[in-house]
């Protein structure tokens, strides 16, 4: 007895750590490489560590990109980024159905940490975006307007993929409670028969200890997010590649297409005095015959700050019916954590007088909202039936060894966590400011009227000035001719 205790002891013991480093190591790695962005350092050796591995291939690919950019190397950037689309596209859209099935088990026994990152719609169309800047800053005009169009295109599709997306989820839902539902019928089976088999032996009465699945946990979970729900926008466009297509667009004199573009972003926000701005110019010489433009200008895009990460919060919920009380058990879900703004603002001036402060163009946190939202009834309910199918299987490991039960109990707090991964690297929030270039000497100034920066430009070439800042008193710089 004692050796089998030990035995039992260590393997499960051995288990349970290898279960929660997989969560713990993911969680710790993301906060350190929020730290290497912080300190503008270009250490790649996470992310290197973890490809080297194939460990989250497509999320330490886009994070690799973004420290790329953030480092000035857009050509590392793109081949970091270049990696994810594969893994997009073998991975995830067209996944093997063995594997989504290997996939399903390892939600439910264990949780979605162990399954490989398969990223969100909005990354998507953020990778093509990014593409498309880092060409524009290797002055491939041609390249970018591949990426450009392939972001649009990204966009377009985003409705139809999200319904089939959610469509899908639940039809696994489906399936995994039908799946836990016969698993519980067969232990209740077994109950009855040992209760049976008890009252036959002894002459006394035996109730049967069965329970039955409390299928309104799903939507107690679901409930217990949704009174603290972000706001969101109420489709899956992201405005700030629809306006980057269109800067792109006017300034490759497709008058009408940014025309049509800039007014799909007044749409999403009609008080917008930059996109308000930019349509004027567009819709002006659209108007004209072979318009160009009579002065240049500079236009500053400003990533500010953090964009929202994942957390995690733990919930009871009544999980089952059992001889007329409820079995209550723990299920963690995920929640996005808002991070901090840099800068409120910027301004831009020129020597002539000219200045103008930045607009939002898009609210980062909106958009990962919206996609989060629309997902999380699915989340919430693979949550409940795993903690459900968990309490199963240490029902019946107690019946077998009470020993095996509180091992079964230790897993189960061991493999509660919710998948808190994400692209960190995103900002908060886009915003842009525009001014004509005049003489060439262009400032940037805080909020406060302190200089942040100062550049020198062609006043022959339209131009971005292209600015991240993660937190006050950090920035990095880059310039885009157009």
């Amino acid at each position: 007895m004692k050796k089998r205790f030990i035995l039992i002891l260590l393997l499960s013991s051995a288990f349970l750590l290898l279960t929660g480093c997989v969560y713990k190591s993911t969680t710790s790695e993301l906060a350190q490489f929020d730290n290497i962005l912080q300190e503008n350092r270009c250490d790649f050796s996470i992310v290197d560590k973890k490809l080297k591995k194939g460990d989250d291939i497509i999320l330490w690919s886009i994070q690799g990109g973004s420290l790329a950019r953030n480092c000035g190397d857009f050509a590392k950037s793109t081949q970091f980024f270049d990696e994810a689309e594969l893994h997009y596209k073998f991975d995830v859209d067209m996944k093997n159905p063995l594997l989504e099935v290997r996939d399903k088990t390892k939600s439910i026994l264990i949780n979605n940490n162990a399954n490989p990152y398969e990223g969100n719609v909005y990354e998507k169309i953020m990778v093509n975006t990014y593409k498309a800047l880092n060409f524009l800053a290797l002055n491939d005009k041609e390249n970018a307007r591949v990426e450009i169009n392939r972001a649009l295109e990204r966009e377009r599709i985003a409705k139809e993929y999200f319904a089939n997306d959610i469509a899908s989820l639940e039809k696994k839902n489906a399936a995994n409670l039908q799946e836990l539902k016969n698993t519980q019928d067969l232990y209740n089976s077994f109950a009855k028969l040992k209760a049976e088999r008890e009252e036959k032996k002894s002459g006394v009465k035996t109730k049967a200890q069965t329970f039955d699945f409390n299928e309104n946990s799903i939507e107690l979970a679901f409930e217990k997010y949704t009174q603290n729900s972000a706001s969101a926008y109420s489709n899956f466009i992201n405005p700030f590649t629809t306006y980057l297509s269109a800067l792109f667009l006017l300034n490759d004199r497709s008058y009408q297409r940014a025309v049509d573009l800039f007014k799909e972003g007044l749409q999403i926000d009609p008080k917008n005095m930059q996109i308000a701005k930019d349509f004027m110019m567009a819709d002006k010489m659209a108007g004209e015959f072979n318009a160009r433009f009579n002065e240049h200008y500079v236009w500053l895009i400003y990533e500010n700050g953090f964009g929202a990460a994942r957390g995690e919060f733990t919930i009871d919920l009544p999980l089952f019916l059992a001889s007329d009380s409820l079995i209550y058990s723990s299920i963690a879900l995920p929640t996005l954590v808002f991070r901090p703004l840099s800068y409120p603002f910027l301004t831009i001036k020129n020597d002539s007088g000219d200045s103008f402060r930045t607009y939002v163009i898009a609210d980062m946190d909106s958009i990962a909202s919206a996609e989060f939202n629309k997902r999380y009834f699915g989340l919430a309910a693979q949550a409940v039936i795993s903690a459900a199918a968990k309490t199963v299987i240490q029902k019946q490991l107690n019946d077998i060894d009470p020993i095996l039960g509180f091992l079964g109990f230790a897993y189960q707090i061991a493999t509660t966590k919710a998948d808190t991964r994400s692209w960190s690297a995103l900002p908060k929030r886009f915003e842009a400011a525009s001014i004509p270039i005049k003489d060439g000497n262009i400032t940037i100034i805080d909020e406060n009227g302190i200089i942040l920066q100062k550049e020198f430009l062609q006043n022959d070439k339209n131009v971005i000035i292209y600015i991240k800042s993660l937190q006050k008193g950090q920035i990095t710089v880059h310039k885009i001719y157009l």
